[in-house]
This record gives C-alpha cells, structure tokens and sequence, in this order.
C-alpha cells in the first residue's frame, strides 16, 4: 500500500536567479511578479520511494521539480505497477489531471530524492488569468502530455522492443540524451518485465544504439532510434 511520508516542508526563498525563471511555466514572467509568486510557493523535500499524493486524493496542488525526478503511477488491472510518466528537473506535473479539480487519477512517487514546489491550485488558476503566458505555456505542457499519453495507448499491442525505443524517445526530450533512469525503470514505463527489458538493452546495445552504466542510459543517436523504431 502506497504512503505518505513525512518530509522536510519550509517557505521557497527568493533568490536572485529564481528557480522559477529557469521553468517554461514561468519564464516569460518578470522578476516583480515571480518574487510575488514566490511567496505563495512551499518547497518540500521527499525521499526516494515517497508518495507526493495518492489516487483519489483531493486534486489542490500545482506541482514543479526542482531537483530529481518524480514518476505517476496507476496500477493495472493485471496488478502490475504501470508507470504512466516520469518528468524531471524544472517541469510542472500534476497539471493535466489538477486543472479541473476533483481528485487525482493517479500516484506522485518520488523515484529518486526529489526537491519539489508546490503551489495552490487555485491561486495557479488566478495566475493563469493574470498572465497570459502562463496560460499558453500551460497549455502547451498539457498538449504535449496528452500527445504522450495518446502515442503510449497506440504502442500498447506493439513489440517490446519497439515500446522500450518509444519510451526512450520520450525519456530524451525530457532529460536529454544522457537518461538517468535504470532499465526497470524503463521496463516499468514501457509495461515489461525487467529481464525482458534487460535482454532488449542487450540487444540495442550490440547495436549501438544505447550505452548503460549503474542508474545511467546514453541514446547515442537520437535519429538512429527513431529509424530503429520505424524498422520493429
């Protein structure tokens, strides 16, 4: 059964270089306006395996990563834990099941140590009035999630490894090509089991398409991927 742990919560400090300035939610917001939306904010600190909010937990919170990385998770009718996405550093989660209120569809779990900032949804909905570009921006964030989302329904019935080079291609435009998540993890969003996913790995490694060290996977060409995922 998923918990809630108790973590460190303290006041989000106003820096000269805000954190905030550095997200796409805010960064066309001058610096007047993000020291006043600062003050509204609450920093929170969760260890890894944490729950920031349960499924069927009142949806009130806006949600921003500052340090590590936070996955949502469902569970399956197969019982199996489904991984749904993971987003890093200087993203916003929660938004696309938040906006409209009611509950969440899902769980928030810290996957590693995670830093992250929470804000009242409906200040965040006052915001989105006030600033224009706030709403576009969060309107893109939610667009680009649900084309996600959409693409992950179509690579259900596909191979595995042509779900794992799916999952790949998301996990790069999140973090980049250097991914620092393990092959279960992987396994876990791309709906496998981990010595499948391993043998996949093995098998795009002796391609040359991937390199993995201990909780790291390099994507040496992301074009190369895609044509391998256009070939399974």
């Amino acid at each position: 059964m998923l918990t809630i742990n108790k973590n460190r919560v303290m006041p989000l400090a106003v820096t000269p270089h805000s954190f905030l300035a550095t997200t796409d939610i805010f960064k066309n917001i001058p610096s007047e306006g993000l020291r006043e939306i600062e003050r509204r904010m609450v920093e929170k600190k969760y260890s890894k395996g944490s729950s920031l909010f349960l499924e069927g937990d009142p949806a009130q919170y806006v949600w921003f990563v500052k340090e590590g990385h936070v996955k949502a998770v469902i569970h399956a009718p197969n019982g199996r834990c489904q991984a749904l996405c993971m987003v890093g550093a200087k993203s916003m989660f929660g938004a696309c099941c938040s906006l409209g209120g009611g509950t969440y569809p899902c769980n928030g779990i810290a996957e590693t140590d995670v830093t992250v900032i929470s804000y009242p949804l409906s200040d965040f909905l006052s915001l989105m009035d006030r600033y224009p570009q706030i709403s576009r921006a969060v309107i893109t964030h939610i667009s680009k999630r649900l084309r996600h989302s959409k693409d992950n329904q179509a690579f259900e019935q596909e191979s595995v490894e042509k779900r794992v080079l799916h999952v790949l291609a998301n996990m790069v435009a999140e973090f980049g090509n250097t991914i620092p998540l393990t092959r279960r993890e992987i396994a876990e969003m791309a709906g496998t089991t981990v010595e499948t996913s391993i043998r996949t790995f093995s098998k795009l490694e002796g391609l040359g398409l991937v390199s993995t060290v201990r909780g790291k996977i390099t994507v040496k060409n992301v074009k190369d991927l895609a044509d391998r995922m256009g070939e399974v």
